[in-house]
């Protein structure tokens, strides 16, 4: 078995992206890693090609800004990346994402079970999403809890929509049409059979100091709704919502984020969490998440994969 690890970036230094540690929180598990960097402004190459790793395979990419709407670019650019790939299995993590180093054995594992396996698609990961600082977790239900991370090479594979998953391409039998850059609901594209990786993906998106997390989230907002949307944004301003369900983090961070924690820090105060009843769709909200909580289901979750044991 060949993994190749695969990830985008663009902008990470002066965005706040951790993505050096999230590149070597995968790479002990890499044949090779392959790193596509959008052409930046702010040294962002520098630092990838700083790792100094032969299994690195670094390429430039500049975006086409006519992608923009719906964030396809982030698709665009996880295809340009995954196309790349020489592995029989491919891992994938994000610029913002990072696989905790007790989890490798069972991610090995579930790595030569997806390359020996003709029916196993990819693999899915349990999350851990920081919010608010980098001591507290989101536990509501707009927290997503499991994402495919690694997936079979050479089976059609592309990213989904704006990049959050996985599908593959399947046309039926006749099919006129072109393979579409990106893809999106509609296209002719099936869900992945996937089995748990015993592993868990640890999320550092809404964990950034509030001035470095305004500038980020106007980012995405060009990205997704173009330049007005964010001027908007900047105008607007950030805070994170003291109001918001998360839980102490009691347990360690993977091992290369270590120094972004160590270095990064600034208050978040949550406050008590209480039934909300000012309105109805916030009561059902609340006692979703507590029936969730009591019983580990959660109720009409959506779910971009096709689970197999």
């Amino acid at each position: 078995m060949t993994v190749s690890g695969f990830t985008f970036v663009r902008n990470a230094v002066r965005l706040r992206y951790p993505v050096e540690a999230a590149i070597r929180s995968i790479l002990p598990l890499c044949d090779e890693l392959v790193v596509n960097v959008g052409v930046s402004d702010d040294g962002t190459l520098e630092l990838v090609r700083g790792i100094d790793d032969p299994r690195l395979v670094i390429f430039e990419t500049r975006w086409d800004e006519t992608q923009l709407a719906h964030g396809r670019v982030l698709a665009e650019q996880t295809d340009l990346a995954l196309e790349r790939c020489r592995g029989d299995v491919c891992l994938y993590v994000q610029g913002d994402e990072a696989v905790h180093e007790d989890d490798h054995p069972a991610l090995r594992a579930a790595l030569e079970r997806l390359a020996r396996e003709p029916g196993l698609e990819g693999l899915l990961f349990d999350y851990v999403h920081f919010y608010g600082s980098l001591h507290s977790t989101g536990i509501s239900r707009k927290w997503y809890r499991r994402e495919v991370r690694a997936v079979r090479n050479g089976i059609g594979v592309r990213s989904w929509r704006d990049a959050q998953g996985f599908r593959v391409w399947d046309p039926p039998a006749g099919f006129q049409g072109e393979r579409p850059r990106t893809l999106k609901p509609g296209d002719p594209a099936r869900k992945l059979r996937v089995a748990s990786s015993g592993a868990r993906i640890f999320h550092y998106g809404w964990a950034r100091p509030p001035a470095a997390q305004a500038q980020k989230l106007a980012e995405l907002e060009r990205l997704y709704h173009g330049e007005e949307a964010r001027r908007r944004r900047l105008e607007t301003g950030f805070a994170y919502d003291p109001g918001e369900k998360v839980r102490p983090f009691t347990g360690t961070h993977p091992g290369p984020m270590r120094a972004f924690v160590a270095e990064n820090d600034w208050p978040f105060e949550p406050r008590p969490r209480v039934l909300r009843f000012n309105k109805l769709d916030n009561l059902r909200e609340d006692l979703l998440d507590l029936f969730e909580a009591a019983t580990g289901v959660r109720i009409g979750e959506y779910r971009n994969y096709r689970l197999v044991k």
